[in-house]
């Protein structure tokens, strides 16, 4: 017994020795391999916020302006009026003009004196100290078109400063069409005249008797800077004239005696009437160059060619 074992150790290390022998050490990694060639290239990326959804491209900013400014008229894809929508509050608190201004800079802007129901005018909401501007370029399509529609907003006929619940009265095609409206018609109000604001925010101050509403101050100066004047009285002459006459004096905008003194008093809203229209009083995109219209403010403001 003690033979077989050992002779049985024996071969087995005699066969692990050979089998050493015969298999060797481990050899070194050859030499890498040359580089392959250059794949094609990728697509093109996309410039933020990325590529317009389809909803956008098929929008018409025009008509987005005018539904900025009233969104239940024909022109503005709506039905004509504001019952046939079930609303029964006053007009400006649903419209996107009434809190964010003209100029869509709420009260940081041409709107920083006027008034809303916390400072006593019981028929239109507060100021928004929202930027519009500030939201434009700081959102993605998507994000605005939510913002604009909003389906957890105060409703519609609650007299509230909150932004309105649109998403039951806004179409889409509206809803897109304010969108791009607000990325590519709004003109920079710094292009068409000054404005500068003194004074206090608005707020009410206790003067020892009673409550006194203080506001800022508005002053508008250089109205039409960067314009032709001879220009703008050719843009008048063939774009307005055949309403508005020949030096402006024939059916003015309500509350004023010319289109000149009303242009002067309230450069912050005419260039958006010129473009966007008041239908049905005013067709939409009378006037929609920036240029046109900077001419158009150098002729206006001129109070011998368009008197008082």
């Amino acid at each position: 017994m003690y033979y077989f074992v050992k002779t049985n150790f024996t071969r087995l290390a005699l066969a692990m020795a050979v089998a050493t022998i015969l298999i060797g050490c481990e050899g070194k990694d050859g030499l890498q391999g040359l580089q392959g060639p250059q794949g094609p290239a990728g697509p093109g990326g996309h410039d933020w916020p990325g590529p317009p959804p389809s909803g956008y491209l098929a929008a018409d900013s025009i008509a987005g302006g005018t539904a900025y400014l009233k969104w239940y008229l024909e022109a503005a894809g709506g039905t004509g009026n504001l019952t046939n929508y079930g609303v029964t509050v006053a007009a400006d608190f649903v419209r996107c003009k009434a809190c964010h201004a003209w100029d869509g800079m709420g009260n940081a802007g041409s709107y920083a004196d006027r008034t809303g129901v916390s400072t006593g005018t019981a028929t239109r909401p507060d100021v928004s100290s929202v930027n519009l501007r500030s939201s434009i370029v700081s959102t993605t399509y998507q994000e605005l078109y939510d913002l604009i529609e909003r389906p957890a907003g105060r409703p519609l006929n609650l007299t509230s400063s909150a932004h309105p619940d649109y998403s039951t009265v806004l179409t889409p095609a509206q809803i897109w069409n304010i969108v791009k409206f607000l990325r590519e018609e709004f003109v920079n109000p710094n292009e068409l005249y000054d404005l500068q604001i003194s004074g206090p925010a608005m707020h009410y101050e206790w003067n020892g008797a009673s409550w006194v509403l203080m506001k800022p101050v508005l002053t508008y100066s250089n109205i039409g800077k960067g314009g032709s004047a001879a220009s703008g009285a050719s843009v008048f002459a063939n774009k307005c004239s055949v309403c508005h006459g020949a030096n402006g004096k024939d059916n003015p905008p309500e509350g004023f005696t010319s289109l000149g003194k009303f242009l002067r008093a309230k450069p912050h809203e005419a260039w958006f009437k010129a473009k966007f229209g008041e239908p049905p009083i005013m067709p939409p995109a009378l006037v929609t160059s920036t240029q046109d219209l900077k001419d158009l403010y150098k002729a206006l403001v001129d109070t011998v060619g368009f008197p008082d």
